[in-house]
């Protein structure tokens, strides 16, 4: 789907403005993300967009400790799953199932899609450095255009990788449970993902980087209002330096 070709990238990525948004869910402060975006971009609305969404990570990394088949249950995406699915396959159809969702419901476009690419392009990879990892965040050449089947004006692409899903820990956690004591706490849901969205009318890149997003836990599992929210903080969290997000009052 992609070639790994190094290319060096204009002058226009390599002159780069961080923004260090040090929000990391709801507790915020860790700067666990950092979004660069390209100089010279200023905020703006976008009119009559829609957006795809490609996942370059061929094995996402989904780590639940506790049972998400009861967290999950009463999802569109448990019923649409299977009983016999893993628990990370649930993970993963709930994640890309609402995560279209919730661009929709948040940014102000007027939809989203999970795609592929079906042609070569070229990339070059930046740097990206928080405060728990420094990464490679690929990004396409300027110039490149994507299409879709079946879509005639696709204006933005996100391109997802590095994806790690389901629930960060305290160190005794696992203990706890072993003992059969208390397991309510210490837990939290953690989304996390290097990205590029890419402007694909002007054929070049928006902004770029990690985020990581956190939710805690606070009953014996996590609640589909959990879910909700760290999914939706991981598209507000994205699309914030870009002026796209629904302006309030408008769904």
């Amino acid at each position: 789907m992609k070639t790994r070709t190094k290319t060096i990238l204009s002058s226009l990525i390599t002159a780069v403005m961080a923004v260090a948004i040090g929000l990391s869910g709801c507790g915020g402060g860790s700067k666990a993300t950092t979004i660069i975006v390209v100089p010279g971009y200023e905020k703006g609305f976008i009119i009559n967009a829609s957006v795809a969404v490609v996942i370059l990570d061929k094995e996402p990394e989904i780590i639940y400790l506790g049972d998400a088949k009861k967290s999950l249950a009463s999802t569109d995406a448990a019923k649409n799953t299977g009983r016999s699915a893993t628990p990370e396959a649930l993970i993963w159809n709930y994640f890309t199932d609402r995560l279209v969702q919730e661009i929709v419901r948040e940014v102000d476009v007027k939809d989203a899609f999970i795609a592929e690419i079906g042609h070569h392009y070229r990339i070059t990879r930046e740097m990206v450095n928080t405060l728990d990892e420094s990464i490679a965040v690929e990004i396409p050449d300027i110039g490149t255009r994507f299409t879709f089947d079946g879509r005639e004006e696709t204006a933005l692409v996100l391109f997802l990788d590095r994806i790690r899903l389901g629930t960060d820990t305290d160190p005794y956690f696992l203990e706890r449970a072993q003992h059969g004591l208390s397991t309510t706490t210490g837990r939290r849901l953690i989304y996390m993902a290097a990205f590029t969205l890419w402007d694909n009318r002007e054929n070049k890149p928006i902004c770029y980087g990690r985020v990581k997003t956190i939710v805690p836990i606070r009953r014996e599992e996590a609640t589909v209002a959990n879910w909700e929210e760290i999914t939706k903080t991981f598209v507000r969290t994205i699309f914030e330096p870009t002026g796209f997000l629904k302006r309030q009052g408008r769904r």
